[in-house]
């Protein structure tokens, strides 16, 4: 029911974390507004509410804590996938299907088994048909045409390489042409 509040004991997590960070096991870290503890609470207790009220474990204080954005899905008349031209995975395609993926050598959304590249080492986020390309603070970077990249727009047949791996961004329209057939290209041999 919206608007309902539950209220859900929170416990100190002893790890420095940013003020509502989520990460891969759908837990928020809030940081409690009376204390600065950080408490883990997870996202399946707001089920569907808009908010929940916490208790900090340290200093027993209760707060409201919102429910995270619903995190958008990419449009689905289009494809967005990631080919692996060179390294250890070459063949293989990934299919972004949410709108940050995170990729890596482990715990990550896409994982490349690349002993050079990082357990988190770069992300995806995707806008509509384009993409920006983030390096997360890589010892070994993410690099575009040789050059090294903090940021950069993905369009559709964009390189990128990550430790060994060299990568492939594509965009594939899924919509049938209702009227107008596939573009077909005819080879006739040379008279003459």
């Amino acid at each position: 029911m919206l608007g309902e509040l539950m209220t859900v004991p929170v416990q100190r997590d002893t790890a420095r974390q940013h003020r509502a960070r989520i990460n891969r096991l759908d837990t928020m870290i809030v940081e409690c507004p009376h204390c600065g503890a950080n408490c883990p609470v997870d996202e399946k207790q707001f089920a569907g509410n808009p908010k929940l009220q916490a208790q900090c474990q340290q200093c027993h204080s209760n707060f409201i804590v919102k429910a995270p954005p619903k995190i958008p899905q990419p449009a689905a008349e289009q494809t967005l996938a990631l080919a692996v031209l060179e390294g250890p995975g070459r063949g293989q395609v990934f299919r972004l299907s949410k709108t940050r993926m995170v990729l890596g050598r482990s715990g990550a959304d896409i994982v490349l088994y690349d002993p050079e590249v990082s357990r988190k080492h770069c992300a995806i986020e995707v806008h509509g048909s384009t993409a920006t390309l983030i390096d997360l603070g890589t010892t070994n970077g993410t690099f575009v045409s040789d050059k090294s990249i903090q940021r950069y727009e993905l369009e559709h047949l964009s390189r990128f390489r990550i430790g060994a791996t060299t990568l492939l961004f594509t965009v594939t329209d899924n919509r049938v042409a209702e009227s107008e057939p596939p573009a077909t290209l005819v080879v006739r041999p040379r008279r003459g």
